[in-house]
């Protein structure tokens, strides 16, 4: 999450400072710089995110609510608003794919009006991806320690299997020991009989 509000305050540095102009004055004046800002829709949403890093969850869900209602409207503030909240800590991965989607039908409404959003929906996208990958590698790590507590769960059934196993034959072959030694008893009474 650091790596992203890096990356985010840095896109936010490029994007204010590809927007200032220096002015110079007239002649006959000493050069007087001015720095002239262009806020552009990326600058509206990275502000947005900027401004409700330490919003409470409640705080977000209240704010997200009320953004989803004005963007549902048609609302061009309150789209990039929930925009902004869906990249929030807070939001779930729905509210990223519907702040994605937003995004998207955004940037093709406006096409010519919006470049400056194209790369916040590539890092949506990238951030989209990233959450994907992550929960196939759960997965998998899941499978793997479901697949080894099932394999344990077999071999402790074995061994435990192998033990009443172990414990049969060793009554077994108590029985058969005590059976021997009578049937040594009866033969060596049946040799004292005959002498």
């Amino acid at each position: 999450m650091k790596k992203m509000s890096l990356f985010i305050v840095l896109l936010t540095i490029l994007l204010v400072s590809g927007c200032a102009e220096m002015i110079e004055s007239k002649k006959g004046q000493l050069p007087r710089k001015q720095l002239v800002v262009q806020s552009s829709e990326a600058d509206t949403v990275l502000t947005c995110l900027a401004a409700n890093e330490k919003i409470t969850r409640r705080g977000f869900t209240a704010e997200y609510q009320a953004a989803s209602a004005g963007a549902a409207d048609g609302e061009s503030a309150d789209v990039l608003r929930t925009v902004c909240l869906s990249l929030h800590p807070h939001a779930s991965y729905k509210q990223l794919k519907n702040g994605k989607d937003m995004l998207s039908r955004y940037i093709k409404k406006y096409e010519g009006k919006a470049p400056s959003l194209q790369g916040i929906f590539l890092l949506m996208d990238r951030i989209d991806r990233e959450q994907i990958i992550r929960w196939r590698q759960n997965s998998k790590q899941t499978d793997k320690t479901e697949g080894l507590a099932a394999e344990k769960k077999d071999l402790m059934d074995r061994i435990e299997s192998l033990e009443r196993s172990g414990s049969q034959d060793q009554a077994r072959i108590k029985e058969l020991e005590r059976q021997l030694e009578q049937l040594k008893n009866i033969e060596s009474i049946i040799k004292n009989r005959e002498r």
